[in-house]
């Protein structure tokens, strides 16, 4: 199995959840912003990360984990039990849909557009709408993670989300840094997090 990837960057969702599942594979890393790339990613728009396995080939983050906890299943981590799943599951649609976007969009301004061309307006737009997200995110405290007692896919998508708040300074309630705190020292983010970077 083959994963194209590029640090500090989606793909890392991917190499969590292959190290969660204990799954081995292969990294690739693709020249994203180069002009003449050497390795480009096979991804239909140049993205990562982009998946290939055997005569399978995957694109876009969701897809491919979801693919992974077909392949593999195990039930802690992604459950068969249709209600236990469609927890898991909402749980990741509120990570891909109200979390990220604010939250991508005011990491884009920050990070990858250069000091003197960021728009403000968009900074002081995104900033307040990350903050009203996080700020409406409850934990039930009867739960050690986000679906439950198991950590589950859904707590690599929230997690990793609520860690790109964090790069951006928005100010986040004790319990959501103690979340993700507990989140990126398991030894799964740790593997996937050095393989992600090389």
């Amino acid at each position: 199995m083959k994963i194209y990837t590029f640090p500090r960057s989606r793909s890392l969702r991917v190499l969590w959840t292959l190290e969660e599942l204990g799954v081995d594979y292969e990294t690739v890393k693709v020249d994203m912003f180069s002009d003449k790339p050497k390795v480009k990613s096979p991804h239909s728009r140049g993205k990562v990360p982009f998946m290939v396995d055997g005569d399978v080939s995957v694109e876009e983050t969701f897809a491919i984990c979801h693919y992974l906890c077909q392949k593999f299943p195990q039930e802690t981590f992604y459950p068969s039990n249709i209600k236990e799943q469609s927890v898991v599951d909402s749980y990741i649609s509120l990570a891909l849909t109200d979390l990220e976007s604010p939250i991508w969009n005011l990491l884009k301004q920050l990070i990858f557009v250069p000091e003197e061309k960021r728009a403000l307006s968009l900074v002081d737009y995104f900033k307040i709408e990350s903050e009203n997200v996080t700020r409406r995110f409850k934990f039930d405290e009867n739960n050690e993670w986000v679906a439950g007692d198991n950590f589950t896919l859904a707590d690599i998508f929230l997690s990793h989300t609520l860690l790109w708040a964090r790069l951006c300074h928005i100010d986040l309630k004790p319990a959501i840094n103690d979340y993700i705190d507990r989140a990126i020292s398991r030894s799964s983010y740790i593997q996937a997090q050095e393989k992600n970077n090389l």
